[in-house]
């Protein structure tokens, strides 16, 4: 069974309303960011109502190009244009009795949006270059990441269209408006990825989970995915430690401002810009600082082997000795 991880007020919000209008068979508009689980929320109504047994089928509105996406969504007849060499059945024929799903609704171009809207109403569809009507009974849900309300004012997309899709609209939330549920969702992609790629991984190191949470997640629950799907590749020891972590990141204010914690070496160091409203700041002390994190992250790059430390950082060995002296480190 599908499920959405979470169990923050707006999920517990979400899950409620999709219990309510799973077991209908009513027209629904989810709306909600990239990324924020739009298709999963569609197969979760699909599964937990009356059509769960029927067929659930998927397009992206917006990765097919326009001349084939009427061939797609309602099929062809053989020969009704270049490369049709055999009759195709159509998404919407497909569905029938189950649930079609319009991912991207709002990227439909104006032709196509008034024979969709033709479909739902007449309950009929046509395949190009054929002449009879074929009987569909399906269940549409759509789901955009755009304002289809300004869509309309703009007349990029039909009114009447609009309100034949949105019978009940349904808003996905956005991670950063959810985050009690970032430490579920990190721990179960954790367990997803280690499996997959074979990995002995215990968890998180606290340092890591305290930069997930104070994160604003403009991607959502997927760039959490792939955060999280790039930590276990590149994490050598038992725990994903901050090191793993991209420098979108690190480089977030409230976590550049801890100075235990290292950003990752790259050839862009990304700082947050300095608040001067407490006073004066020592310019020589900060740029020190960041000189001490990455002398120390090469050196422990390279498991304490200066020279190799050295050539990572592309300074000479003497050179590295005497900064290591300045800190202290080194007699």
């Amino acid at each position: 069974m599908i499920k959405i991880i979470g169990e923050s007020p707006a999920i517990r919000e979400l899950l409620a309303l999709i219990e309510k209008v799973g077991p209908t068979k009513t027209n629904i508009l989810i709306v909600g960011e990239s990324g924020t689980g739009k298709e999963l929320v569609a197969q979760m109504i699909h599964e937990m109502g009356i059509l769960k047994l029927k067929p659930f089928v998927a397009i992206n509105c917006g990765a097919i190009p326009e001349n084939l996406l009427e061939s797609e969504l309602f099929g062809h007849k053989r020969g009704s244009f270049t490369g049709a060499i055999m009759d195709k059945i159509g998404l919407f024929e497909m569905a029938s009795g189950g649930t079609l799903f319009l991912d991207e609704v709002g990227d439909l171009p104006m032709s196509m949006q008034v024979k969709i809207l033709r479909a739902i109403q007449d309950r009929v569809i046509r395949r190009v270059g054929g002449l009879e009507n074929i009987k569909i009974d399906v269940r549409i849900i759509a789901a955009t990441n755009k304002n289809l309300e300004a869509g309309i004012i703009e007349g990029s997309f039909r009114e009447d269209l609009y309100y034949r899709l949105n019978v009940i609209q349904i808003r996905t939330p956005p991670l950063r408006n959810r985050h009690e549920d970032i430490v579920l969702l990190a721990e179960y992609f954790l367990n997803h990825f280690k499996i997959k790629f074979g990995k002995n991984i215990a968890g998180f190191q606290p340092a890591v989970l305290e930069a997930l949470i104070k994160y604003s997640w403009p991607g959502n629950v997927r760039e959490l995915e792939n955060v999280i799907e790039r930590a276990i590749t590149l994490e050598s020891g038992k725990k994903i430690s901050l090191t793993s972590l991209p420098q979108s990141i690190l480089s977030s204010e409230s976590i550049l401002e801890k100075k235990d914690i290292a950003p990752p070496v790259s050839n862009e160091i990304r700082i947050a810009v300095p608040n001067f409203s407490k006073g004066p700041l020592k310019l020589d002390e900060i740029l020190g600082g960041i000189e001490q994190i990455f002398v120390r992250a090469a050196i422990k790059q390279v498991g304490g082997v200066k020279k190799s430390a050295a050539d990572l950082l592309t300074i000479t060995f003497r050179s590295l000795r005497y900064r290591v002296k300045k800190m202290g480190e080194e007699s």
